[in-house]
């Protein structure tokens, strides 16, 4: 007989550990996968770089880029709480209500106080109607193909064979400890660093800290801050789709 699970044993995976409360508007920090309210994400990263649950550095100059909106969660924390989804709502009627009572008070207190301004004499020529400006909705973070597998030096066709025997070896030497990822074709946000791919890379292999990792494009190291947006139109231009990434171990200098 199938029991369902006691509320109290999912509390530590859909309560925020800022404010201790259900999660509202759930936000996970993609460098680490700890989820916030986004409340209370927001407020923090104010004044620090770093994830407040595990101290990861999320960004060092602009952290609150690299914060998204988890839908998925915060869907199942409104289907698993009683009540949880309704009264946030009522909540927030109540507060749009009340400030734009207090909007429409300013209003009317800046409209009496032009009619006296102009009582006694013509009143003010009104400005003509403007058409509204339509506003453009330009998503920066769009999906990127990207096909991740194991660097090969010989891999780009450029028909360069110097040291290719002393590549070859460490070529082999490498693939005895990488492996190529069962499903080598992801689909990230354009915005996505490349120290996320990294994580992923050795998270998938199994790596842990023991061994470090180059992530190359175009047989080019690249650096862990540069998003898949910035390598496409610099490193990828003009070739078609997947972006293709490589990774091998880093070499002792």
């Amino acid at each position: 007989m199938k029991t369902k699970p006691l509320l109290k044993n999912l509390n530590e995976h859909i309560t925020c550990s800022l404010c201790f409360g259900y999660l509202i508007n759930a936000t996970t920090v993609i460098e680490c996968l700890c989820t916030f309210c986004k409340t209370c994400i927001v407020k923090h990263l104010e004044d620090s770089n770093e994830c407040p649950r595990c101290n990861q550095v999320i960004h060092h100059s602009h952290p609150k880029e690299y914060i998204r909106f988890d839908r998925t969660l915060q869907t199942i924390v409104y289907k698993v709480v009683p009540g949880l989804q309704a009264r946030e709502e009522s909540t927030q009627r109540e507060y749009y209500k009340e400030h734009k009572e207090e909007e429409e008070d300013e209003e009317m207190s800046e409209d009496e106080c032009t009619n006296g301004n102009n009582n006694n004499g013509d009143a003010a020529p009104q400005p003509p109607a403007r058409s509204p400006v339509k506003l453009h909705n330009y998503n920066t973070d769009y999906i990127v193909p990207v096909q991740v597998d194991i660097h090969r030096p010989m891999s780009n066709g450029s028909g360069d064979v110097e040291n290719m025997d002393v590549n070859n070896k460490e070529n082999s030497c490498e693939e005895d400890i990488l492996k190529s990822l069962s499903k080598p074709v992801l689909g990230c946000p354009a915005r996505c660093p490349i120290r996320v791919i990294k994580k992923f890379v050795q998270s998938k292999l199994n790596m842990g800290d023991t061994l470090d990792l180059d992530i190359l494009c175009n047989n080019e190291i690249l650096g862990k801050d540069h998003t898949l947006e910035f390598i496409k139109m610099t490193r990828w231009r003009t070739k078609d789709l997947p972006l293709i990434l490589t990774y091998r171990i880093r070499p002792d200098i």
